[in-house]
């Protein structure tokens, strides 16, 4: 079967082809992955992500994803299946491109997927059912395969575990749950194949993928009272340091990429197997260049050190707020914020550039809380810092917080309001995305590169430091 995956993402002003090629980005992981082990199950795959709309239109801005969809459907002609990964900050553009998919042939078969609708399940389908025939829910890597292989020899669909969908007389049908990938499993190169990028090294020169993201684990051993990943991903689980430099190593060698980004919630979280992997990228002299997310408990100068004869150029943190008590609301970490000025003056005096992720809009924040997030990060000078507002994910603790207050629902999820956050900073009305504002705008005079971030899942543009 011919299948078109798509990473629904925003509309995007990107720079000049020089720039692209001076700051370089990736191509989404997800939606590349999922392509490679269909391929390797005898399917055609084309993935459109931003990178590739970029790419393929000969460095056209904006990129329009939504455009791009059709105009693929309109030069291929014989897609008979698309599938599209779904955040929430993308959900708009994704029923978009589902309801033009539609619209342009009825008969093409639409799947949703990815973190939206694996919340969501069956309140998604049943008021987007005329848009979308499945829901892949959880973990793809075996479901999606099975989905596609019933498509294509039209055989039943009762016996495929992870997938919702409407049947022949409307109603909609959810399977068993699908079980998430063991640690075995996780290193079984069968199961979980390394990711094909050649689609894009045609339009590159000299074929090299200039930057890839790489997840080497699955989930997150912490349970922040904001995020969702517990209940997305499951289990934390990792892969062995030998399969990640396995991956590496035909990364470097098969399009020879320069910068590497550890997209893991917590990379450096196994102290052990973290060193194992940065030692190992040292002993293989790659000359790659390296990015990743860790947080204040998780890190040390030993990991520092090694990151850096590695190759790291670049470490983000979640601070989240200045503010000790509204940290530990967070159940973010109940580090004092003099071993956080410590941990980010040893990052900064190895020469990698340091990043913060800010929160704004927490219930309990007062305007003494974001004077010390403002106070703490000044003092810090970090090279950049991302600033956002708390954005209340569904079956968190923060949402469950909210719809006590009453003042959100689940079904708000659903609707399609750019602003999904329902709090106000305090008695004077000041909305948390205009205090994210502010922060930007007050960072930047400071020099410091200053970002009010609306999207996490960004496959362009500068997402590293």
């Amino acid at each position: 079967m011919k299948v078109l995956l798509v990473e629904a993402d925003f509309m995007r002003e990107v720079g000049r082809k020089e720039s692209f090629f001076a700051e370089p980005s990736a191509p989404a992981l997800g939606v590349n992955y999922l392509a490679s082990i269909l391929r390797n199950r005898g399917h055609s795959v084309i993935v459109l992500d931003s990178f590739y709309e970029y790419l393929r239109t000969n460095f056209t801005s904006p990129i329009d994803v939504v455009k791009g969809t059709i105009s693929i459907l309109k030069r291929e002609k014989d897609i008979e299946c698309v599938g599209i990964s779904i955040t929430s900050p993308t959900r708009n553009y994704a029923l978009d491109i589902a309801r033009q998919i539609k619209a342009y042939d009825p008969e093409i078969k639409v799947i949703g997927g990815g973190p939206h609708v694996t919340i969501l399940q069956e309140m998604f389908l049943e008021k987007f059912s005329q848009f979308f025939d499945f829901l892949v829910i959880g973990e793809g890597d075996k479901t999606l395969p099975e989905l596609i292989n019933a498509l294509d020899n039209k055989t039943s669909l009762t016996e495929i575990a992870g997938i919702i969908y409407t049947d022949d007389k409307g109603e909609i049908k959810k399977s068993n749950p699908r079980s998430i990938l063991s640690e075995d499993e996780l290193n079984n190169f069968d199961t979980v194949p390394f990711t094909d990028y050649k689609q894009y090294q045609k339009f590159l020169p000299d074929g090299i993928i200039p930057a890839v993201p790489l997840v080497t684990t699955r989930g997150c051993p912490y349970h922040c009272a904001f995020c969702y990943s517990p209940r997305l991903w499951g289990k934390y689980r990792k892969q062995s340091p030998e399969r990640v430099l396995a991956e590496i190593e035909h990364l470097v060698e098969e399009y020879k990429v320069g910068y590497i980004r550890f997209q893991d919630d917590t990379f450096a979280f196994d102290k052990n197997r973290c060193l194992k992997i940065l030692e190992g990228i040292t002993v293989k002299k790659w000359n790659t260049k390296l990015y990743m997310h860790t947080r204040f408990d998780c890190i040390d100068e030993d990991i520092v050190e090694a990151y850096v004869m590695a190759g790291g150029k670049d470490i983000y943190f979640g601070l989240e707020s200045g503010s000790q008590k509204l940290r530990m609301a967070m159940d973010k970490n109940h580090i004092a914020n003099e071993k956080i000025m410590k941990i980010c003056r040893t990052v900064k005096n190895y020469g990698i550039n340091l990043g913060l992720w800010l929160i704004f809009g927490y219930p309990g924040e007062t305007d003494e809380d974001i004077q010390m997030t403002y106070e703490l990060t000044s003092k810090i000078e970090p090279d950049e810092v991302k600033c956002n507002p708390a954005h209340v994910h569904p079956y968190t603790p923060l949402f469950y917080y909210a719809e006590k207050e009453g003042i959100y629902r689940i079904e708000d999820w659903l609707n399609n309001d750019e602003d999904f956050f329902p709090y106000f900073i305090n008695e004077k009305g000041i909305k948390a995305y205009q205090t994210c504002s502010f922060f930007t705008e007050n960072f930047s005079r400071k020099r410091i590169r200053a970002v009010l971030e609306e999207d996490f899942e960004t496959t362009l543009g500068r997402s590293h430091l």
